[in-house]
């Protein structure tokens, strides 16, 4: 971008609306409490669960004083966290489908194993038309050598049958991390414990790793997402690139922060706050795009959560100005690709510029037209979008402008 003057003050207006609609959704948040109107009756998980998001709107104003700040690697590490807790907020507010585990590694061979697989399958296709279980299906837990995955629906009861609780709800709310991973007896303790507290402490330790390997782990959620219809290959695949771009400013990794500057090839030695050159203007926009995308997306999922709502528990949702707000971000800023929007017309125009097919231009006539299915996602995010905010053109597919002049 160096030496085109008219796309840096471009990319700098362009920042500054991102910092507008991200401040204006975090304001109307935190507004949001008081539209809300209580029905008849109080369910005390709809507190839990805005009080689970305060905490990650306060993470999201963060990010907002840091990129006001110019700390912009230190926004995209914190934007990882907010990536994490949003792949598990979706499944608090949508999870319907969670699963039990039986694990036959030990017992059973390969070739055993798959015909108990179908064995299980056919009892329980039985009972489910008899109306004799709850399960909806098995299958093999694909994170796993020779597990039995089995599928239920929903924690609900015959009197509220319009009300359900997913299990990620109580998984998160009960997942200690020091019981998984301290023992207890190599720690500090007021009195010796007794044999029996030390099973005790060690069954919940077990629970604990079983919880999170299965249900919270990076891994689990994707899976979870996935049995719940979530998400689905694609999505997996841009949640993955984007995952592991953002950890790469939340752990250690050589020189991920410098290539965010200007003239990152340039070393000066000596000892500085981070370094000389600046963070590039594209840096922050991406990094503010980041914020926006995700804030937009925990947003959207309360919103909805509250307005599923039965009515004796809420009357009013209150959503009207927060879901607009929310809404507007992919309509405002189509040219970032995200988890959930459609390719923007750069990655249809980078694609098409090398992959399409005679046959392909027959049928769509022009870039813009490609079937987002077609698309893939380009890995190499900041590069990527980098090139997406200049203009190109070729001899095949014709102009691409700039979606920010």
């Amino acid at each position: 971008m160096a030496g085109n003057s008219a796309l840096e003050d471009a990319v700098a207006l362009e920042i500054q609306h991102v910092h507008q609609l991200t401040r204006s959704m975090l304001d109307e948040y935190a507004g949001w409490g008081s539209k809300i109107s209580i029905g008849d009756i109080q369910q005390g998980m709809y507190d839990e669960v805005l009080d689970f998001l305060n905490f990650r709107i306060e993470t999201a104003d963060t990010c907002l004083l840091l990129l006001k700040n110019n700390r912009v690697a230190d926004s995209l590490g914190l934007s990882r966290s907010l990536l994490e807790h949003y792949l598990l907020f979706m499944l608090m507010c949508r999870g319907k489908k969670y699963f039990k585990l039986l694990d036959l590694s030990g017992t059973l061979t390969e070739g055993q194993f798959k015909v108990r697989l179908q064995e299980e399958r056919q009892e329980i296709e039985e009972l489910r038309t008899r109306g004799k279980t709850n399960y909806l299906e098995v299958r093999k837990y694909p994170r796993g050598k020779r597990h039995l995955m089995y599928i239920l629906e929903g924690l609900t009861n015959s009197e509220e049958p319009d009300f359900f609780v997913p299990l990620h709800y109580f998984q998160f709310q009960q997942f200690r991390p020091e019981t998984m991973r301290l023992d207890e007896r190599k720690y500090f303790q007021y009195y010796t414990r007794d044999t029996d507290t030390d099973k005790a402490r060690r069954e919940y330790r077990d629970e604990a790793t079983l919880s999170y390997r299965h249900y919270l782990s990076y891994d689990a959620l994707l899976q979870c997402l996935e049995l719940n219809d979530l998400t689905d290959e694609l999505v997996a695949l841009r949640i993955e690139a984007h995952y592991t771009f953002l950890g790469k400013f939340l752990h250690p990794t050589h020189d991920a922060a410098r290539q965010l500057h200007e003239q990152n090839n340039v070393h000066h030695g000596g000892t500085v706050i981070g370094m000389r050159q600046p963070y590039s203007k594209t840096a922050e926009l991406l990094a503010s795009l980041y914020l926006c995308y995700i804030l937009a997306g925990l947003l959207l999922e309360a919103a909805s959560l509250i307005e599923r709502a039965p009515s004796r528990f809420i009357s009013n949702a209150g959503t009207a100005t927060l879901r607009e707000l929310a809404e507007s971000v992919e309509r405002r800023f189509p040219y970032f690709w995200f988890l959930f929007n459609d390719p923007p017309l750069y990655d249809r125009f980078n694609y098409c510029s090398s992959n399409a097919t005679s046959e392909d231009w027959a049928k769509w006539g022009s870039y813009e037209n490609a079937p987002k299915e077609r698309i893939p996602f380009n890995q190499h995010i900041f590069s990527n979008f980098e090139r997406s905010l200049g203009s190109w053109s070729n001899a095949r597919c014709g102009t691409y402008q700039s979606p920010i002049l």
